[in-house]
Protein backbone atom coordinates (compact mmCIF):
# COMPACT_ATOMS: atom_id res chain seq x y z
CA UNK A 1 0.00 0.00 0.00
CA UNK A 2 3.40 2.38 0.30
CA UNK A 3 2.80 3.91 -3.43
CA UNK A 4 -1.22 4.08 -3.08
CA UNK A 5 0.28 6.59 0.26
CA UNK A 6 2.57 8.33 -1.86
CA UNK A 7 -0.59 8.79 -4.70
CA UNK A 8 -2.82 10.09 -2.15
CA UNK A 9 -0.54 12.37 -0.79
CA UNK A 10 1.06 13.70 -4.28
CA UNK A 11 -3.13 13.77 -5.13
CA UNK A 12 -3.77 15.76 -1.87
CA UNK A 13 -0.96 18.28 -2.50
CA UNK A 14 -1.83 19.18 -6.41
CA UNK A 15 -4.77 19.72 -4.95
CA UNK A 16 -3.98 22.34 -2.26
CA UNK A 17 -1.94 24.19 -4.40
CA UNK A 18 -5.01 24.19 -7.11
CA UNK A 19 -6.70 25.82 -4.41
CA UNK A 20 -4.38 28.13 -3.35
CA UNK A 21 -3.84 29.10 -7.38
CA UNK A 22 -7.58 29.40 -7.06
CA UNK A 23 -8.08 31.63 -4.01
CA UNK A 24 -4.98 33.55 -4.82
CA UNK A 25 -7.24 35.15 -8.05
CA UNK A 26 -9.65 36.81 -5.19
CA UNK A 27 -10.25 40.26 -5.99
CA UNK A 28 -8.35 40.03 -9.53
CA UNK A 29 -11.89 41.15 -11.12
CA UNK A 30 -12.94 37.74 -12.50
CA UNK A 31 -16.32 37.28 -13.62
CA UNK A 32 -18.52 34.61 -11.76
CA UNK A 33 -18.29 32.99 -15.52
CA UNK A 34 -14.84 33.54 -15.59
CA UNK A 35 -14.56 32.01 -11.72
CA UNK A 36 -17.51 29.19 -12.94
CA UNK A 37 -14.92 28.68 -15.95
CA UNK A 38 -12.06 27.92 -13.45
CA UNK A 39 -13.65 25.73 -11.10
CA UNK A 40 -15.59 23.39 -14.03
CA UNK A 41 -11.77 23.12 -15.71
CA UNK A 42 -10.09 22.29 -12.21
CA UNK A 43 -12.94 19.82 -11.77
CA UNK A 44 -12.20 17.97 -15.42
CA UNK A 45 -8.69 17.65 -14.16
CA UNK A 46 -9.51 16.55 -10.87
CA UNK A 47 -11.77 13.80 -12.19
CA UNK A 48 -9.36 12.65 -14.89
CA UNK A 49 -6.92 12.58 -12.22
CA UNK A 50 -9.02 10.37 -9.82
CA UNK A 51 -9.90 7.86 -13.04
CA UNK A 52 -6.31 7.39 -14.42
CA UNK A 53 -5.31 6.88 -9.95
CA UNK A 54 -7.73 4.15 -10.17
CA UNK A 55 -6.91 2.66 -13.55
CA UNK A 56 -3.34 2.60 -12.24
CA UNK A 57 -4.39 1.22 -9.11
CA UNK A 58 -6.45 -1.68 -10.49
CA UNK A 59 -3.77 -2.32 -12.91
CA UNK A 60 -1.19 -2.95 -10.36
CA UNK A 61 -4.10 -4.94 -8.37
CA UNK A 62 -4.01 -7.26 -10.97
CA UNK A 63 -3.10 -11.04 -10.82
CA UNK A 64 0.13 -12.00 -12.74
CA UNK A 65 -1.47 -14.36 -14.43
CA UNK A 66 -5.06 -14.80 -15.32
CA UNK A 67 -7.32 -17.65 -16.29
CA UNK A 68 -8.34 -18.05 -20.07
CA UNK A 69 -12.44 -17.44 -19.97
CA UNK A 70 -12.79 -20.56 -22.47
CA UNK A 71 -10.59 -23.14 -21.06
CA UNK A 72 -9.49 -22.18 -17.23
CA UNK A 73 -5.87 -22.26 -17.94
CA UNK A 74 -3.48 -20.07 -17.26
CA UNK A 75 -2.67 -17.63 -20.23
CA UNK A 76 0.46 -16.44 -21.66
CA UNK A 77 1.47 -12.41 -21.05
CA UNK A 78 2.28 -10.33 -24.43
CA UNK A 79 4.88 -8.37 -22.37
CA UNK A 80 4.93 -4.25 -21.17
CA UNK A 81 1.71 -3.13 -20.38
CA UNK A 82 0.21 -0.75 -23.45
CA UNK A 83 -1.07 2.96 -23.09
CA UNK A 84 -4.52 3.15 -23.52
CA UNK A 85 -6.88 5.91 -23.86
CA UNK A 86 -10.35 6.11 -22.18
CA UNK A 87 -12.80 8.88 -23.46
CA UNK A 88 -14.55 9.89 -20.24
CA UNK A 89 -16.84 13.30 -19.94
CA UNK A 90 -14.01 14.78 -18.38
CA UNK A 91 -11.65 13.97 -21.27
CA UNK A 92 -9.59 11.71 -22.24
CA UNK A 93 -8.09 9.56 -19.12
CA UNK A 94 -4.50 7.76 -20.23
CA UNK A 95 -3.77 4.54 -18.31
CA UNK A 96 -1.49 1.32 -19.04
CA UNK A 97 -3.19 -2.39 -19.26
CA UNK A 98 -1.31 -5.61 -19.70
CA UNK A 99 -2.70 -7.99 -22.92
CA UNK A 100 -2.76 -11.76 -22.55
CA UNK A 101 -3.26 -14.63 -25.15
CA UNK A 102 -4.03 -18.28 -24.39
CA UNK A 103 -2.23 -19.84 -27.00
CA UNK A 104 -4.73 -22.77 -26.97
CA UNK A 105 -7.89 -21.40 -27.52
CA UNK A 106 -6.16 -18.34 -29.51
CA UNK A 107 -7.91 -15.69 -27.08
CA UNK A 108 -6.57 -12.77 -26.45
CA UNK A 109 -7.29 -9.79 -24.24
CA UNK A 110 -6.59 -7.46 -21.38
CA UNK A 111 -7.58 -9.67 -18.65
CA UNK A 112 -9.67 -8.26 -15.65
CA UNK A 113 -10.55 -11.64 -13.83
CA UNK A 114 -9.48 -13.78 -11.32
CA UNK A 115 -5.67 -15.39 -11.05
CA UNK A 116 -4.90 -18.34 -13.04
CA UNK A 117 -4.85 -22.05 -11.32
CA UNK A 118 -3.80 -25.33 -12.73
CA UNK A 119 -6.33 -27.04 -12.83
CA UNK A 120 -9.32 -24.10 -12.21
CA UNK A 121 -11.75 -25.50 -10.13
CA UNK A 122 -14.13 -27.12 -11.96
CA UNK A 123 -11.59 -28.87 -14.12
CA UNK A 124 -10.88 -27.99 -17.82
CA UNK A 125 -12.97 -28.08 -20.40
CA UNK A 126 -11.87 -28.35 -24.13
CA UNK A 127 -12.53 -25.12 -26.53
CA UNK A 128 -15.84 -24.85 -28.29
CA UNK A 129 -15.84 -26.48 -31.51
CA UNK A 130 -15.71 -24.52 -34.59
CA UNK A 131 -18.56 -24.76 -37.10
CA UNK A 132 -16.85 -26.24 -40.13
CA UNK A 133 -19.97 -26.07 -42.21
CA UNK A 134 -19.77 -22.79 -44.25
Amino acid sequence: MEGRDESREAFLERMGRTYDEMMARSGSGDTFDDIEEQALRIGREVERSLLEGRLAAEEKARPGAVACPKCGRPMRSMGEPLERNLETVSGVARYRRRHAVCDRCRVSFSPSGPPAEDPPPGGLRPPPAHDMRG
